[in-house]
């Protein structure tokens, strides 16, 4: 009987063996037959041969489920494919499909073939016809984008509102006609967040279900009216207008039509030369006290020249009792005159204190109270090497004064927060958010201020203690890099609450681990995760937050990655995934696989510049990703999923 059994189980797992290579297969040939029947101009899909298997890895945009075999994600976005993708249509276990930015077509488009869709992107393609048939059938799809194609007739309002899970439907750009008639019942929650069907042909009155969305979601289609659009409905109306009659003949009509426009003309005119006036003189008499001003600072500049140097050590009182100021330095000539200002105590960190110095001329310094440092041998030309650094994203060094006792460093004050403050300060009502724009900024001056440090010179600085505290935003909003190089001279505590910034490497063997760049990079990897999910870093390495973000993209892309104040800029959903890859990238395990800072601060300009299309983001990600066993950038580029 055991025997029997045994033999039954085998035959068993051969036939599912056998039916799940076979379905393997199947979406082999189908994919194969794409890549036929399409024309790949830049020889994208060269990766896809006969003799590799789909779900092994190798096959761009491909993504199988281990388990069952079945292809359920493909993504060949941006690759100028020309063709029709009726072939696609036998992959019945898609999940995913994005072939967004390319020149594919198909008149008879039918969405009964992907039952299992979750997420739809096509647009910015060559698809013509009706609305897609079989819509209904797709319970499981959240996303929906046919933007920028040659769609027409009506949409189905009705069975796409009835789609449980739909929350994104994107249909500008198209040629659909028709009302916007749409009945909810109550068994039919309203859930979809981003809807647009500007730039169609549509008419009628817009429901008022649907006036929830901006104006921008309707916008250019000529015979559409009511809210959110200036346009209003015209209402039957059963008054009776009587007609007036005219005793004004057209020749006198036009005159005075003529005599109106004229008016017109020369009321325009006037404001006109009244503006330009106004904005002459309002140029001439900022251009004179932007002339006064310099002079005064050219003659203060003198008058301190003629008392300091550059790097000049001043106010010497024995042989291990120093003070040096450095170009730029104003307010204070004498340690005795930092010493005897009104100061106010900013905050107690790792480097030392920190104390708001006003002047008795009103000028502000930050003044830090170092006590604990290495052996002075050698830092005095270090410290001056950092009083040269002069780089709009990095705060100055401007004096220090040194003692047995203590070590006071004087640096320029901006009087805004730090980052640190700006991401996690008044979690709570009447909180300010900072938006997506201001963050993105402060990544890429932060980079630079960063990479201009790697590179300073043949010295090559370090930071060595790079946490979201250090990084200011002055007065013109630029992001500053506070406390440049002091790790190179000070002894730090080892305690924790510094560990969540260190790279893997240090927390190997703190006392004989050399610091080096890549060291700064990981770290400025966490801080660019602080930017993008609002979350503070706690724990060790990779015990607390680098750990639970790589989890939720080992798993699936979800909005919850992202700090809540972001959710109102879905549509820069694009440029925080593409930051989010930058990120990973600094935080990968191995330092050498750590890019260099100047080539970061490249990739954070590249997405300000140019949202997500940058090729070589991807292929770097790609490789990152690879190396942890986390889902290929196939699966992860589309549109966050809600975390419904």
């Amino acid at each position: 009987m055991s025997k029997l059994l045994g033999l039954s189980l085998l035959i068993f797992v051969l036939l599912s063996l056998a039916t799940s290579i076979s379905i393997s297969a199947d979406d082999k040939l189908t994919l194969l037959a794409f890549k036929v029947s399409v024309v790949d101009h830049a020889n994208s899909l060269s990766s896809w041969s006969n003799s590799t298997d789909p779900c092994s890895g190798t096959w761009l945009g491909v993504t199988c489920n281990i388990q069952t075999k079945h292809v359920t994600r493909l993504l060949l976005q941006n690759l100028n494919l020309t063709g029709s993708i009726q072939t696609l249509v036998s992959l019945s276990h898609l999940r995913l499909l994005s072939l967004k930015h390319n020149h594919l077509s198909l008149s008879n488009l039918s969405f009964s073939s992907f039952p299992n869709l979750k997420h739809l992107y096509l647009s910015h393609n060559l698809f013509s016809g009706q609305f897609p048939a079989g819509i209904s059938h797709l319970r499981r799809l959240r996303r929906l984008d046919l933007s920028d194609n040659f769609f027409s007739g009506e949409i189905p309002l009705n069975e796409l509102f009835q789609l449980p899970n739909l929350l994104t439907l994107r249909l500008e750009k198209n040629a659909f006609a028709g009302s916007l008639s749409l009945s909810l019942s109550s068994s039919s929650p309203f859930r979809i967040l981003d809807f647009n069907v500007s730039f169609n042909n549509l008419s009628g009155e817009i429901p008022a279900s649907l006036s929830i969305f901006p104006a921008s979601s309707f916008s250019h289609n000529r015979n559409l009216c009511g809210m959110p659009l200036q346009e209003i409905c015209q209402q039957n109306s059963t008054a009776v207008i009587k007609p007036v009659p005219t005793r004004v003949s057209d020749s006198d009509r036009r005159k005075r039509n003529n005599s109106v426009i004229l008016i017109i003309i020369i009321a325009d005119a006037a404001a006109i030369m009244i503006t330009i006036a106004f904005v002459t003189l309002a140029c001439y008499f900022c251009k004179r006290r932007e002339r006064v001003v310099r002079e005064e600072e050219k003659e203060k500049e003198r008058e301190r020249k003629k008392r300091i140097g550059r790097g000049e050590v001043q106010g010497k009182k024995s042989e291990d009792e120093i003070m040096v100021f450095f170009d730029g330095c104003i307010g204070f000539t004498k340690v005795d005159d930092l010493l005897t200002a009104s100061a106010e105590m900013l905050g107690k960190g790792s480097v030392g204190t920190t104390y708001k110095v006003v002047m008795e001329g009103g000028d502000a310094v930050v003044v830090k109270r170092v006590r604990q440092r290495r052996k002075r041998n050698g830092y005095d030309w270090f410290l001056r090497e950092i009083g040269g650094l002069r780089h709009c994203n990095v705060v100055s060094l401007r004096a220090y004064y040194s003692s047995p006792d203590e070590l006071l460093l004087v640096f320029d004050f901006l009087p805004n927060q730090s980052l640190w403050s700006l991401l996690h300060g008044n979690r709570g009502p009447g909180r300010t958010p900072v938006d997506w724009t201001t963050r993105l900024k402060i990544a890429s001056d932060s980079a630079k201020g960063l990479a201009y440090l790697h590179s300073y010179r043949k010295t090559k600085l370090l930071h060595g203690h790079l946490t979201s505290s250090n990084i200011i935003v002055d007065q013109l909003g630029n992001a500053c890099i506070a406390d440049v190089g002091l790790y190179q001279i000070l002894s730090f505590p080892s305690d924790s609450s510094n560990n969540a910034y260190k790279a893997p490497e240090l927390l190997k063997d703190n006392t004989h681990q050399k610091y080096t760049h890549k060291c700064d990079v990981y770290s400025f990897g966490i801080i660019l995760l602080e930017i993008l999910t609002g979350k503070m870093p706690t724990g060790e390495g990779e015990t607390s937050l680098v750990r639970w973000v790589r989890c939720v993209v080992k798993e699936h892309w979800t909005w919850e990655v992202f700090d809540f104040e972001l959710l109102r800029y879905k549509d820069m959903e694009d440029e925080m995934i593409a930051l989010m890859q930058v990120a990973l990238l600094c935080l990968a395990q191995s330092s050498k696989d750590r890019p260099k800072m100047s080539v970061v601060h490249k990739m954070i300009e590249d997405i300000r510049k140019k949202g997500n299309g940058d090729d070589r983001i991807h292929s770097a990600l790609n490789n990152e990703l690879s190396s942890e066993s986390s889902p290929s950038l196939s699966e992860s580029t589309p549109n966050f999923t809600s975390s419904n």
